[in-house]
């Protein structure tokens, strides 16, 4: 865990790859922005409402609450997860194989570590960005009427927001630089995705047993939806927020020098 896997992160190199991304991304903005909108507003009324209905009420934090209430944190912290991991594995592998980006962009001044690092951080950035776009959706439910959050509380989840983010994106280039091909891809789907997912109190509460409730200790994306929950539907800073930013902070600090080894080796074949 050196200092130098990490000091390049805030290097003009690593700033420029980003930005690259982005300039890339704006071209066809109109198109990008139609998922995060479109996927929480389908997820909301297909499952929110319609299958909402049908479960009424369900017991969270000690008292009775609607489905559509417990569900939309969950959302939001499922957008980051789920976007920050997809884009630096697909995203970022296509880029890598297929387009030869960073084959391009390693011609220049930028090293190895910035192309991560600046893949990271897009992929941060970009799932940060769709977070908002889900939180403006929460706020066309709010208005409605169908939503009764605390919306003051949104600004101080957008940090953590981001900081799960770059984790998810570290798993992510883990995947990247071990697969051995793009007809690999559904393995991390079936590996990280469902395993992460169905296991995080994100779509529904976790019934109490005992190896599943100590399973869901290191499950940053458990602790990132309960501790949104906590803090948009009740106002309360919990030990979760926490926890989902220690566990956050740990996969970095373990994958980043994982990922730039196992990247050196694939993109250049150093041992």
């Amino acid at each position: 865990m050196s200092p130098a896997s990490y000091l390049p992160a805030f290097d003009w190199q690593s700033r420029a790859v980003l930005l690259r991304h982005l300039r890339v991304h704006l071209r066809n903005w109109h198109t990008a922005a139609l998922p995060p909108v479109c996927e929480p507003l389908v997820m909301l009324l297909a499952f929110g409402v319609g299958l909402g209905r049908q479960i009424n009420q369900l017991e969270w934090g000690g008292g009775p609450i609607s489905y559509l209430n417990y569900l939309a944190p969950g959302i939001l912290a499922y957008t980051v997860f789920m976007t920050a991991f997809f884009q630096s594995l697909f995203s970022a592998y296509m880029r890598m194989h297929y387009q030869k980006s960073w084959e391009g962009q390693l011609t220049t001044q930028v090293r190895l570590e910035h192309v991560v690092w600046g893949e990271a951080l897009w992929a941060a950035t970009l799932s940060t960005s769709y977070a908002l776009l889900v939180c403006l959706v929460l706020t066309g439910f709010g208005m409605a009427g169908a939503l009764t959050l605390h919306w003051g509380w949104l600004p101080l989840a957008i940090p953590l927001l981001f900081l799960a983010s770059l984790a998810f994106s570290a798993l992510g280039l883990l995947f990247t630089a071990t697969l051995p091909s793009i007809d690999h891809m559904g393995l991390p789907f079936f590996l990280v995705i469902l395993p992460l997912g169905f296991a995080s109190s994100t779509y529904f509460p976790l019934p109490p047993v005992p190896w599943l409730e100590a399973m869901v200790q290191v499950n940053p994306l458990h602790h990132l939806s309960e501790g949104l929950r906590w803090l948009l539907l009740r106002g309360e800073l919990t030990w979760h927020l926490p926890a989902a930013a220690g566990l956050s902070l740990l996969m970095l600090l373990v994958l980043i020098p994982l990922d730039l080894r196992l990247l050196r080796k694939r993109v250049f074949g150093d041992a």
